[in-house]
């Protein structure tokens, strides 16, 4: 098992509960990209490369009802949680929708299996980018389409220098960046490019969410931040939260709001090899 495997487990209701709800409308946004390139006509075969909990690949079969859409993540905790979601969807979903656990650059599947490849917030994460984009190419029939949605460098948010703060306050070192993003949608075509795809096209947007001070202080302890709060003894985790929250609350209303660069990109895979 992979770390990022085992944190992703340990997470999992955590990210959830946190983090899926932020990304969501951006994530399902990606499938616009689908309808605009007409490519869920007929009864197309889906993939979903790090589905995490579902929401998308459950999305994909409610938008398109002959589809058959499969979703693929690295991490059981996740497919746990999307497994449990997708007992409870509506109509023939369940049938129509499968998941597996596999990581995004060794794919269980023979080649030219599906006519869709989706995937989103998931190329930042994977140990090569260009790796995992030759899978999604190895999968798809000629012709078939790649959309993926990822981040751009560059965006801020007041209430991180503020938990950054809280953090020194007791010790412990600020946070760092991971340092994956794409520097711009030229950028993002770049790498389809340079992985085999045809016609690769981007679009530039932006992921705005408002949190709350308790919000914000469930996004960093429950997800984002979950490994540092789960070694703390609990009376450093309580002082510190209530550090930053008194924090957060006196920071102007703008302070709270998250806006974070994220592209679209779509190409499709070319000739037979």
């Amino acid at each position: 098992m992979t770390d990022q495997e085992a944190r992703y487990d340990r997470i999992a209701e955590g990210y959830a509960a946190w983090w899926s709800p932020i990304h969501r409308p951006a994530t399902l946004s990606l499938l616009d990209v689908v309808d605009e390139a007409g490519e869920a006509a007929g009864s197309p075969q889906i993939l979903d490369v790090g589905c995490g909990t579902g929401a998308m690949t459950r999305e994909a079969a409610a938008r398109w009802r002959r589809a058959r859409v499969t979703g693929a993540d690295i991490s059981e905790g996740m497919l746990g949680i999307a497994w449990r979601e997708l007992a409870a969807a509506p109509g023939d979903i369940p049938e129509r929708v499968h998941h597996v656990q596999a990581p995004a650059d060794r794919l269980p599947f023979d080649d030219a299996s599906f006519d869709v490849v989706l995937t989103a917030f998931v190329l930042q994460l994977v140990p090569s980018r260009h790796r995992a984009l030759r899978e999604a190419r190895r999968v798809l029939r000629p012709g078939g389409l790649l959309a993926y949605v990822t981040w751009l460098e560059g965006g801020s948010l007041e209430a991180d220098r503020a938990y950054d703060e809280s953090l020194e306050a007791f010790g412990f070192e600020p946070r760092s960046g991971f340092g994956h993003d794409l520097e711009n949608a030229a950028a993002a075509t770049a790498v389809l490019r340079r992985a085999g795809f045809a016609g690769a096209a981007a679009r530039a947007g932006e992921l705005v969410h408002r949190f709350t001070p308790e919000g914000y202080l469930g996004f960093v302890s429950r997800f984002d931040d979950e490994d540092l709060f789960a070694t703390m003894d609990a009376s450093t985790r309580s002082a510190l939260t209530e550090d930053l929250l008194g924090r957060l609350r006196a920071l102007p209303r703008d302070g709270l709001e998250m806006r974070l660069p994220i592209v679209y990109a779509w190409g499709r895979r070319s000739g037979s090899s």
